[in-house]
């Protein structure tokens, strides 16, 4: 005998979802959206753009719902939907502020803030061609490090070093202002 939804485990709840059973979804938010909703405030998104965030995060998981593979936590996939889609929020906000920001480059060290882009435009100028070059995919055209390596033909880890290290140039260049 089948389970019922309400009585499926999470990776039940995702395993129905993605054989077609749209009920599933229900029963993942209604046990989910707080702790998405309360993920997104801690992270300094107001009320409303949390709310946003959320929304969305229930949309892609039901998009993406073929991809989740079950030897996974039900709850670890949708918290990497969720830094995913909070990521991509803020992005989509910030577009008209040019900024770097060492949350996206996932570099430990803190990243110069640029407001004018004629300012990070003569930064970028003082470095090579291939560190500007990465770092105007990274941040200009928000690509992700596989597909920045798939265009600059270099694998995934040397992108990271070529970004770490443009920005580590940019920040002595601009400490020396």
């Amino acid at each position: 005998m089948e389970k019922r939804l309400i009585d499926q485990t999470d990776e039940e709840l995702l395993i129905s979802l993605a054989e077609g059973e749209a009920q599933a979804l229900d029963y993942l938010y209604s046990r989910h959206s707080g702790r998405v909703l309360s993920y997104a405030k801690k992270r300094g998104l107001t009320a409303e753009q949390a709310d946003d965030v959320l929304q969305i995060v229930f949309m892609q998981l039901f998009r993406k719902k073929h991809l989740y593979d079950p030897k996974h936590q039900a709850l670890a996939w949708i918290y990497v939907i969720t830094r995913s889609e909070l990521k991509d929020y803020r992005n989509r906000e910030n577009k008209n502020h040019f900024e770097w920001d060492d949350k996206l480059s996932q570099t430990d060290d803190s990243a110069p803030m640029i407001e004018h882009e004629e300012e990070a435009e003569s930064l970028l100028r003082e470095l090579k061609p291939r560190e500007q070059e990465a770092l105007r995919l990274r941040y200009l055209d928000e690509l992700e490090y596989d597909e920045m390596a798939r265009r600059m033909k270099t694998s995934d880890s040397n992108i990271r070093q070529l970004v770490s290290r443009a920005l580590k140039a940019l920040r002595s260049k601009n400490e020396r202002r």
